[in-house]
């Protein structure tokens, strides 16, 4: 796996994680990737986060799909990365063994769940990461670690042979340095994506990023002004707090919280003892919310259609919306569990728009003026508007660790 060491030094890895070597020849030749263990892969057993898992599971029979055609593409595997327990963390740090090291601000944990991959490409260990993302486990490790991102619209990747969190918001993302990169790796896995539908207008949450730290509203403004003006279209502000209020987080919760009883619930009831204490009562409120009522299912599921209907008003076909990934820098490795649960829950209703609504969001990162790190800048679409998302990142600035700390 070339040096251990420099490998070690991270932590990104799980213990049994391994190497292998691409085709040799397609558009991801010379490009290295780490995916997070998540991923089935032939005669490895996936640890989904805790080493409790990968003892109560059997070897993988299959590899997935989504590894086979990235190997095919070119791409060398350069191992399989940490991830936060049953992917159920936006902190990154609770997973198996030492939380991966940011290393583009060491006060920083790394963002989960894809902390892992998150912190292989930041290290600059590989070109491209692949991970999920349910309630922003892209999204979140992509503003920490200064990293290009994109969360695709939902089922554009078929993840097949990739373990679910919850199925209806499950999306497997990619982290990248350069925005070229993630657009091929977005042809190789979605060969069948719609063409890019060109950004007719910029939208600039402006109510959203006046709950933001300063410097983080500063930097999105210049990050939409010039997306709009790098493209010649229209910009405007937005009012977009409604989409991203408690009862939008509440009913999120309420719909995820159910999925992953379903597909974890029988394996939390023996193992759960052996979980991180804010997953076991995250997971114990998803026990909660299975024993609803079909009325009060069928309710959410009609307030969730009512808010994607309010939402594509907001984000037309065309229309890119330019919000936060998190209000304030973080997350702080000596933050205390209620600051680290502050910051999860801003996170998670930041995150809603896109996972409710099914459409992509990418993240691009600007450095600080004020202190290490980035500030991380979300861009939505509607559903279909993958392509565009990434040709509106590459129109900014394709190398992320080019971008200038006075952008804009």
């Amino acid at each position: 796996m070339g040096d251990r060491d420099h490998l070690t030094d991270v932590g990104a890895f799980v213990p049994d994680s391994v190497a292998i070597s691409g085709s040799g020849h397609g558009i991801l030749q010379g490009r290295r990737f780490v995916a997070k263990d998540l991923f089935s892969l032939e005669g490895h057993r996936s640890s989904f986060g805790h080493e409790r898992w990968r003892s109560t599971h059997a070897e993988a029979s299959t590899t997935s799909p989504i590894l086979t055609s990235m190997l095919d593409a070119g791409a060398d595997l350069v191992g399989l990365t940490k991830l936060d327990q049953l992917a159920y963390s936006l902190i990154g740090n609770v997973g198996e063994g030492a939380p991966p090291r940011n290393t583009l601000d060491d006060r920083l944990f790394c963002g989960g769940s894809s902390s892992g991959s998150a912190a292989a490409v930041a290290a600059g260990l590989a070109d491209i990461g692949l991970g999920t993302d349910t309630a922003g486990s892209i999204r979140v490790p992509a503003a920490a670690c200064g990293l290009q991102s994109i969360r695709p619209s939902h089922g554009l990747i078929d993840p097949h042979g990739v373990i679910p969190l919850a199925h209806s918001f499950d999306v497997v993302g990619v982290f990248g340095l350069r925005a070229s990169d993630i657009s091929k790796v977005l042809k190789v896995l979605a060969p069948h994506i719609p063409g890019a539908a060109r950004t007719a207008k910029v939208k600039f949450a402006a109510d959203v990023f006046d709950q933001a730290e300063v410097e983080t509203a500063r930097v999105g403004r210049a990050v939409a002004e010039a997306a709009a003006s790098s493209l010649g279209v229209p910009f405007e502000e937005a009012e977009f707090g409604k989409f991203i209020g408690a009862d939008v987080g509440d009913l999120f919760a309420r719909l995820q919280g159910r999925e992953i009883w379903s597909n974890h619930g029988r394996w939390v009831e023996e193992h759960g003892s052996s979980l991180a204490d804010d997953v076991r009562m995250r997971l114990e409120r998803c026990e909660r919310l299975s024993r609803d009522t079909e009325s009060a299912i069928q309710h959410d599921r009609t307030e969730r259609f009512t808010y994607g209907r309010s939402l594509s008003a907001t984000v037309e076909p065309g229309t890119v919306v330019a919000l936060p990934v998190m209000l304030r820098h973080g997350p702080m490795r000596n933050w205390d569990d209620r600051q680290l649960t502050e910051f999860r829950s801003g996170c998670f209703r930041l995150a809603a728009p896109s996972s409710l609504s099914g459409g992509p969001q990418a993240v691009f990162p600007v450095r600080r003026q004020s202190d290490l790190g980035s500030v991380g800048v979300g861009l939505l679409a509607a559903p279909g508007g993958d392509l565009g998302l990434l040709e509106l990142m590459a129109s900014l600035g394709d190398d992320a660790q080019a971008i200038p700390s006075n952008f804009g």
